[in-house]
């Protein structure tokens, strides 16, 4: 039997753009998080002395890493080297190979993978015989289908692990199409194990034999909901794999859809919101709340502004009590389903390809470049002209109100 630990997207050094504006000691909290995150899967693998650990691919959030990042996982390293535990780690799209003198060199228990998949066999304590494939990223733009570069399963080893950073196809998410692969390939090769980065959300996307996006090691904005670390794998012949998610993330992001009814003023309404905030200091980490309130009709008019000015969410006090919980949002859910051209099919798909297009971050950049010219703007938030945080609630805030807009008419129309 083997055991090992598979992580992925720690994103080490990751600047927190979107919350930068919050307090600075608690900013550090959030700073410091994808470290602390790092820190307890290896503390996580010296204590269930694990065989190896796996990292496949962001390790780091940008190609020209930190020094501290750089520093902090040769420390990590190290730790694990000391305990006799070997690491594979493949190098992704956020911090692909280049600018080798600039890196300091890691311990020698860890094997980088070069840009061509390659595969390295070793025997583990237990004389169990092990074959472990992967490749790093050369540039920032990897769409060749690099699993075809793959060999097929070894046949005189015991387990055969594919490590790959990549995107599955199909699937229904954010992140770029780089490196794609279908399920069926990756079955071709007969591995045992397939340890995948890049997305993440984490996802069992086959049980056996298990092919595994482990997520990233901490939520870093509000798509990242929930609970965050790394899968603990036990793999034995003639037995079914054993997965054990392990949760190392200090910090959480958290929605709540909370209910007005019987809701009729501020201060009530102000009590409401106070009790899920106490109720989400319970949870073991740090929180970012995020609140919308639906059923508001008994609330009067002049109390529905301060939710939508933002001064009510101003009155809550964001303290630093431990574990913190900080309520980021507060809004008031939509009124409909918001499905804007029902009735006209060919408006409804130009519609969702504008949006579409929109989505795309050169559209979008020149859309806004004008505003960025201006010295203010771009002396005090010129990292905000890539943050993708930004522009996405920028295009949500957009469509909310092209929505709004739509149904008055329709309801004046039938009216």
């Amino acid at each position: 039997m083997i055991r090992f630990i598979h992580t992925a997207d720690l994103h080490l050094d990751s600047p927190f753009k979107g919350l930068k504006r919050m307090h600075p000691h608690l900013y550090e909290k959030v700073y410091q998080s994808t470290f602390q995150s790092f820190y307890h899967i290896v503390s996580k693998a010296i204590e269930e002395e694990v065989d190896f650990l796996l990292i496949s691919g962001d390790i780091y959030d940008e190609e020209n890493q930190s020094v501290k990042a750089q520093a902090f996982l040769r420390d990590q390293m190290g730790r694990l080297k000391a305990a006799g535990i070997p690491v594979y780690l493949s190098h992704g799209n956020h911090d692909f190979l280049g600018r080798e003198t600039l890196k300091l060199q890691m311990p020698d228990n860890v094997m980088i993978f070069g840009t061509e998949p390659e595969t390295d066999v070793w025997t583990t304590k237990s004389q169990e015989r092990i074959a472990i494939t992967g490749f790093s990223y050369q540039t920032r733009w990897v769409k060749e289908r690099m699993i075809q570069q793959y060999p097929n399963r070894k046949s005189d080893v015991d387990f055969h692990i594919g490590m790959l950073h990549g995107f599955l196809e199909g699937l229904e998410s954010s992140e770029g199409v780089y490196a794609p692969f279908s399920i069926q390939e990756l079955n071709g090769k007969q591995y045992d194990y397939w340890a995948l980065g890049h997305i993440h959300k984490r996802e069992i996307l086959q049980e056996s034999p298990p092919i595994i996006y482990s997520g990233n090691i901490q939520g870093r904005n509000p798509n990242e909901l929930g609970e965050k670390g790394a899968y603990l794998v036990s793999l034995e012949k003639g037995r079914s794999p054993r997965l054990e998610f392990l949760p190392t993330s200090p910090i959480i992001w958290k929605e709540k859809l909370v209910s007005l009814k019987g809701v009729s003023s501020l201060q009530s309404l102000f009590a409401r919101v106070e009790t899920e905030i106490e109720a989400a200091a319970k949870e073991e980490q740090g929180v970012f709340l995020s609140i919308t309130i639906e059923d508001q009709e008994e609330l009067p008019e002049e109390v529905i502004e301060k939710i939508q000015d933002g001064d009510l969410l101003e009155g809550f006090n964001q303290d630093d009590h431990e574990p913190f919980v900080y309520l980021y949002k507060l809004k008031i859910a939509p009124k409909k389903k918001q499905v804007p051209f029902s009735y006209d099919q060919k408006m409804q798909e130009s519609f969702e390809k504008s949006g579409q297009d929109l989505k795309e971050g050169e559209v979008f950049r020149k859309k806004l470049r004008d505003l960025f010219k201006n010295q203010i703007v771009r002396s005090r938030f010129s990292e905000l002209e890539q943050d993708s945080l930004l522009q996405e609630e920028i295009l949500i805030a957009a469509q909310e109100l092209l929505f709004e807009d739509i149904f008055f008419e329709e309801e004046e129309d039938r009216s």
